[in-house]
C-alpha cells in the first residue's frame, strides 16, 4: 500500500490559496476532490494560456495547482449543491476553502452543521482577513493582502528610492503563503482529530500569514523603534545585483570571511584594502562607491561561470536566471527535479517537481489536472479508500482533544538563522516541544543580528530577530565539539519524534548526527534538513542565503519597474518559504507514522526547488510558450487596474485592484465626480472590458492616480471597500503593530522577556475553534532549559548534570 497521506480524504473549494494547500497535501498521497462552479474554478480563467487561447481546460495556474485531483461541479448556494457538499463532508477528513465569510454562509460552509454529521472533520478556512475583526468583510486580492500584511512596504528592497511606488514579486505570493501555512496546520489538526475523534475549525487569515513570514522585519519596530522601508541601506555589504557581460548576478557577503574570499577572487586589488571597504562598517558607509567598484569588475565577467567561481570559493551569490536558463541547470537535473505528463488539452507539460526529496518517496506526479466535472458521474465512488482514523493506535501521551494538535511531539532543533527556525516556530505554535541546541561559543546568528532595544546593551538574549523566531522553544547549551555533548543530543534524539537542521550540507553528518546514524538510534524518527541546493547533486556544497533563491528561481527576472534593473523582493524570501515546505513534510510524516505505523522518513528540503514551486506562474507561462513576462511593478499580466497609487502624505500609497466587471463598475461609481471635465470612467469606450483596460493601462492608472492624489489613504480605502472594491494601504511594520484589526484578532504576543521586557511580536496567524491557540512562552535565554531537559527527558540527576557541566559538555 502507498504510504504518506494515503487514506486522507480532502475536499477543496476555491482559488489559489485553497489550491496551493490542496496541492501540497495531495502531492503527498491524499485524495483531493475539488468542487467547482459549473463555469469552472477561478484558476481556470487565470492563465497563463498557450497561444492566448483562454481555454479553461488549459490555464497554467490550474494545470499546476490541481495535478492529480478530481473535479466535481456544483452550485453550492443551491439546495442541491449544499446536499452534495454535506454528503462528501460526512465522508471526508479535511475541507479546505478560501471563500470570504459572506460567501461561506451562502455556500453552506457552516462548520457546526458539517461537524454534526462528521465530528472528526477538520475545516480550514483561508479567508482574506479572518472570520472576525473590523476588516472581516473587506474585498481583497493578492496585491491588497500583500500590502495589508506589511510585505509590500518593504518591496523592492536594496535601497529603492521612495519616489518609486512599493512593488511586489511576480506571482500571487500572499495567497500562496497562506495556502502553504494552512497545509501545515491542517495536517496537524487532522492527525489530532484521527487520534481523538474531535475535529476542528481553523480560521487562518491570509493577511496574518503574510505578516507571520516576515520574521525579523516585524520585530524591528517593537525592539529597535525602526520602520523597515524599501529605501533602507542593507545591514551588510555587498548585498546587491551586479551587471555581467550577459546578465546580472546577486552577491551577498554577510560575514567578513566572505569579503576576504571575494577580494581574493578579484585578485586583491588595492581598493579592497582601503579602509572604506576593508571592514564591514566601512563598506556599509560607502555602499554606493563599493557597488560601483564591484560593478566595474563583474561587468567583465560571464554570468554563470562567475556564479560557479564565487560559489566554489564559498561566496554567497546567485545569477538572475530566466526560465530557459533554469530549465538547463545541472543541479536540478541531477536531482531529477522536473516532472512531465501529457495533458489532453495542453499537451506535454514539464512542471516543477517536489520541493524536497524523501527517503520514502511519497511525493509523486499523480497525473494531470482534471477536466471540468470529470468526476460528476462518480460521486458515490469518491473517498472509497479506508477512512483515516487510526484504528487501534494509541497516542504516546494522553490527548483529550483539548490540547494543541502537536502536543506530545518532541522536536530536536539544530537550526539557525531563519529557514529552519521558521519551520520549528510553526511546529511550536502547534504544540510541539521544540528543544533548540546551541552554545555561547557558536550562537545563532539571529541572536547577534542588529535588532536590539536602544536603551539596553546588546546581548545574546536581547535580539528581536531571535526573540521573534524563537518563541515557545526551549534552549539547551551543548558543546558539540565534545564527544560527551554529542552523546547527550543522541540520547535526546532517541526520545524525540523529529530532528531538524539547516547547517551547510555535510556539517551535521561530520558531527556524527546525520540521518543514517540517528536512525540506528531511533528508527521512528522524522529527520529533516534544509539547505539551499539540497543534500545531493554537484552544487550541494554551494552557500545559500534566503535572498539568493528568487534570482535562482526566475522570480527576480520578472520583478521590478521595467527599467532594466533587477530588484530584490524585499525580504529573504527563500528562508520562510523553505521552512514552511519543511513543516508540511514533517507534519505529513507525523500523520503517516500514526496512520501506517512506519517512521524513519528523511526529508531533504532544497530552498531553490521550494522557491521554484512557489514561483510556478512564471514557469507555466514559459512551458506553455508565452512571451516572457517583463518586470511590471505591481501590475498583473491580466487584470487592470492593478497597482499602487500615491496618496496624501510622504510615501503613503494605496493598493487598488479590479478583478471582474462588478468591481469595475463599483470603482467607476466610487470615483464619479460631476466636477471633473473628463467623461466618467464607465463611459469610456476604451475601458469597456478587461482587455481594453489592460491595453490602455497607462492612461487608466493616470486617471486613478489623479483621483487618489491628495486623498488620505485610509479614508480612500474605506470609500472603496464600502463599494466592494479591493483596496488597502501599503502599511509599515510600525502600523502593523498598531493595527486595530490585527490587535482585535490577537495576532501579537507580548509576554514579558526576562532581559528585553514585554514587546509585541507576531504570533500564530491561525485560530482553532476547539483547541488552544498560540504559545504561552517567550523565546528562551541561551541554555535556559539545559538542566530541565537533561533531567526530565534523560532522567539525569543533579550530580550527573553537574559532571557534564564540569567537563564542558554543557553550559
Amino acid at each position: 500500500m502507498t504510504e504518506g497521506l494515503n487514506g486522507l480524504r480532502v475536499i477543496e473549494i476555491g482559488g489559489v490559496a485553497a489550491g496551493m494547500a490542496g496541492k501540497a497535501i495531495g502531492d503527498l498521497g491524499a485524495e483531493v476532490v475539488k468542487i467547482e462552479p459549473p463555469a469552472g474554478d477561478e484558476t481556470r480563467r487565470r492563465g497563463p494560456f498557450a497561444n492566448g487561447s483562454a481555454d479553461p481546460e488549459a490555464s497554467g495556474t490550474f494545470l499546476y495547482l490541481h495535478t492529480g485531483k478530481r473535479s466535481l461541479t456544483a452550485e453550492l448556494d443551491t439546495s442541491g449543491g449544499r446536499a452534495l457538499l454535506r454528503d462528501l463532508a460526512a465522508r471526508a477528513n479535511l475541507l479546505i476553502h478560501d471563500l470570504p465569510p459572506a460567501r461561506m454562509a451562502a455556500c453552506g460552509l457552516d462548520f457546526a452543521e458539517l461537524a454534526a454529521d462528521n465530528p472528526a472533520l477538520v475545516m480550514l478556512s483561508l479567508t482574506p482577513f479572518g472570520l472576525t475583526g473590523p476588516y472581516r468583510d473587506y474585498a481583497s486580492s493578492d496585491l491588497t493582502l500583500f500590502h495589508a500584511g506589511g510585505w509590500g512596504y518593504l518591496c523592492p528592497g536594496d535601497s529603492t528610492p521612495l519616489d518609486l511606488p512599493p512593488g511586489k514579486p511576480f506571482g500571487q505570493h500572499a495567497l500562496i503563503q497562506a495556502g502553504l501555512h494552512g497545509a501545515v496546520v491542517a495536517l496537524a489538526a487532522c492527525r489530532a482529530a484521527a487520534r481523538t475523534g474531535a475535529g476542528d475549525h481553523i480560521d487562518l487569515s491570509i493577511q496574518e500569514a503574510v505578516t507571520f513570514q516576515l520574521g525579523r522585519h516585524t520585530a524591528r519596530f517593537p525592539y529597535a523603534g525602526v520602520n523597515d522601508t524599501r529605501d533602507m541601506p542593507m545591514p551588510y555589504e555587498p548585498f546587491s545585483f551586479y551587471p555581467c557581460k550577459d546578465g546580472w548576478i546577486f552577491i551577498v557577503c554577510p560575514q567578513q570571511e566572505e569579503w576576504y574570499r571575494l577580494a581574493e577572487i578579484m585578485g586583491n586589488p588595492e581598493w579592497c584594502r582601503d579602509e572604506r571597504f576593508s571592514t564591514r562598517p566601512g563598506r556599509e558607509r560607502h555602499a554606493k562607491e563599493l557597488k560601483a567598484r564591484l560593478s566595474e569588475w563583474t561587468a567583465l565577467q560571464d554570468q554563470e561561470p562567475l556564479f560557479h567561481r564565487l560559489q566554489g570559493a564559498r561566496v554567497g551569490s546567485a545569477p538572475v536566471l530566466t526560465y530557459p536558463q533554469v530549465e538547463r541547470q545541472e543541479q536540478l537535473r541531477s536531482r531529477e527535479y522536473f516532472v512531465s505528463h501529457d495533458h489532453p488539452r495542453a499537451g506535454k507539460l514539464t512542471l516543477p517537481g517536489a520541493p524536497y526529496l524523501l527517503k520514502h518517496p511519497w511525493w509523486r506526479e499523480r497525473g494531470p489536472a482534471p477536466a471540468l466535472g470529470e468526476a460528476n458521474g462518480a460521486v458515490d465512488s469518491l473517498f472509497a479508500s479506508p477512512s483515516a482514523v487510526f484504528g487501534g493506535a494509541r497516542p504516546p501521551r494522553p490527548d483529550t482533544g483539548e490540547a494543541p494538535p502537536l502536543a506530545g511531539v518532541r522536536v530536536l532543533d539544530f537550526t539557525w538563522l531563519w529557514a529552519g527556525p521558521h519551520c520549528t516556530l510553526a511546529l511550536a505554535m502547534l504544540g510541539a516541544e521544540v528543544i533548540k541546541v546551541e552554545s555561547s561559543s557558536h550562537p545563532d546568528l539571529t541572536r547577534r543580528s542588529h535588532i536590539f532595544p536602544p536603551e539596553l546593551e546588546p546581548g545574546l538574549n536581547r535580539c528581536g530577530y531571535f526573540n521573534q523566531v524563537g518563541q515557545g522553544k526551549k534552549s539547551i547549551a551543548v558543546n558539540l565539539r565534545q564527544p560527551e555533548g554529542i552523546e547527550l543530543v543522541k540520547r535526546i534524539a532517541e526520545r524525540s519524534d523529529v530532528v531538524i537542521s539547516n547547517f551547510s550540507t555535510g556539517v551535521i553528518d561530520r558531527l556524527g548526527l546525520g540521518a543514517e546514524e540517528l536512525l540506528k538510534i531511533n528508527p521512528n524518527l522524522t529527520i529533516a534538513t534544509i539547505s539551499a541546493f539540497g543534500q545531493t547533486g554537484p552544487h550541494r556544497h554551494y552557500m545559500g542565503y534566503g535572498p539568493l533563491m528568487p534570482p535562482l528561481a526566475g522570480i527576480t527576472a520578472q520583478t521590478g519597474y521595467g527599467d532594466g534593473l533587477p530588484r530584490d523582493v524585499g525580504t529573504a524570501y527563500g528562508d520562510p518559504n523553505g521552512g514552511v515546505y519543511a513543516a508540511i513534510a514533517i507534519a505529513a510524516a507525523l500523520w503517516s507514522r500514526e496512520r501506517h505505523g512506519r517512521g524513519g522518513q528523511v526529508i531533504d528540503v532544497s530552498m531553490w526547488e521550494a522557491m521554484l514551486c512557489t514561483g510556478f506562474e512564471g514557469w507555466m507561462n514559459h512551458v506553455l510558450g508565452g512571451e516572457p513576462h517583463r518586470p511590471m511593478g505591481s501590475r498583473d499580466p491580466a487584470w487592470a487596474p492593478h497597482g499602487l497609487y500615491r496618496c496624501r502624505g510622504a510615501d503613503e500609497w494605496v493598493a487598488i485592484t479590479v478583478l471582474d466587471e462588478e468591481q469595475w463598475q463599483a470603482l467607476c461609481g466610487a470615483m464619479e465626480d460631476p466636477a471633473m471635465e473628463e467623461p466618467a470612467m464607465a463611459e469610456e469606450p476604451r475601458w469597456r472590458d478587461a482587455a481594453g483596460r489592460k491595453a490602455d493601462e497607462d492612461a487608466l492608472d493616470e486617471r486613478i492616480g489623479a483621483w487618489c492624489a491628495g486623498r488620505e489613504r485610509w479614508e480612500l480605502t474605506r470609500t472603496l471597500q464600502a463599494a466592494g472594491v479591493p483596496a488597502f494601504p501599503s502599511i509599515s511594520n510600525e502600523e502593523l503593530i498598531a493595527d486595530p484589526h490585527l490587535n482585535a484578532r490577537g495576532l501579537f504576543t507580548d509576554w514579558p522577556h526576562p532581559e528585553a521586557g514585554a514587546r509585541k511580536l507576531v504570533g500564530a496567524p491561525w485560530h482553532f475553534a476547539n483547541r488552544p491557540n498560540g504559545l504561552g512562552a517567550t523565546a528562551p535565554l541561551l541554555g535556559q532549559h539545559t538542566g530541565e531537559v537533561l533531567a526530565q527527558v534523560l532522567g539525569l540527576s543533579e550530580a550527573e548534570i553537574a559532571a557534564y557541566r564540569a567537563a564542558g559538555a554543557v553550559e
